[in-house]
């Protein structure tokens, strides 16, 4: 068994993302549930406990496959599948927090479409994904299934990017819009470090892989910090400060 710098960074992506799913929860629980009428936070809570799913499964391929090939190629199968499922539940989303009057589906099911043709197109080309020298994974992506993947991973990063700018803007607490600058800003590293990986200027695929697994790991660690250890800080906090009165 071979433990990839690559399946060690999505291990702790997961986890962020994870926590970051399980805080959307409790707000959406606080705001009164399905009884508040508002969807967003469940929503929001299903597309980060999904995208944690999705990079858990990279992670298990990183971890405990990294030396077979066809189970890699499976495994990378079922993400994509996955990765589309995501991203056509961002576009719902957006579209439920900005257009709400505006049908969300056709928009919808243009990017299911395209997640479901990344998911033909890996499964043609049968990608054969191997460990480099340095212990990363080198997914062996063809050409043209870089180029669609590039796209789908953009969307489904970039959407809650504009997602959250728009609440920082808007949002009228100091709590909210902190929270929104952060996971705007994290989603931002995010699409430069998808656009690093996929990049054909940094011809060094072993560069690129390193660059990315590190960011990667940043981005969880950053999750991590904001909606676990920085919520269990500030309960804390308050029990210091109710103890004294």
């Amino acid at each position: 068994m071979t433990l990839t710098s690559t399946g060690i960074a999505f291990s702790i992506s997961s986890i962020g993302l994870a926590f970051c799913g399980i805080r959307f929860y409790e707000a959406f629980k606080k705001m009164g549930g399905s009884s508040s009428g508002r969807q967003t936070g469940i929503l929001l809570s299903i597309f980060y406990l999904s995208l944690s799913l999705q990079h858990a499964i990279l992670a298990i391929g990183g971890l405990f496959f990294a030396n077979s090939p066809e189970t890699l190629y499976v495994i990378l199968s079922i993400d994509h599948i996955l990765l589309g499922l995501i991203t056509a539940l961002g576009m719902y989303l957006m579209f439920y927090i900005f257009f709400p009057r505006l049908s969300p589906w056709p928009a919808t099911y243009a990017i299911l479409i395209l997640g479901i043709f990344v998911a033909w197109l890996t499964v043609v080309t049968h990608p054969l994904p191997f460990v480099t020298e340095a212990n990363n994974m080198d997914w062996n992506l063809s050409y043209q299934l870089k180029i669609w993947t590039y796209l789908l991973l953009v969307i489904n990063t970039g959407l809650p990017f504009v997602i959250f700018s728009r609440n920082f803007f808007f949002a009228k607490t100091r709590q909210v819009k902190n929270i929104s600058l952060i996971i705007m800003s994290i989603h931002f590293l995010g699409i430069i470090n998808i656009s690093i990986l996929f990049n054909k200027i940094l011809a060094i695929n072993e560069v690129k892989n390193e660059v990315f697994n590190t960011i990667l790991i940043v981005i969880g660690l950053l999750f991590i910090v904001a909606f676990l250890i920085m919520p269990l800080i500030m309960k804390w906090k308050i029990k210091k400060i109710e103890k004294q009165f």
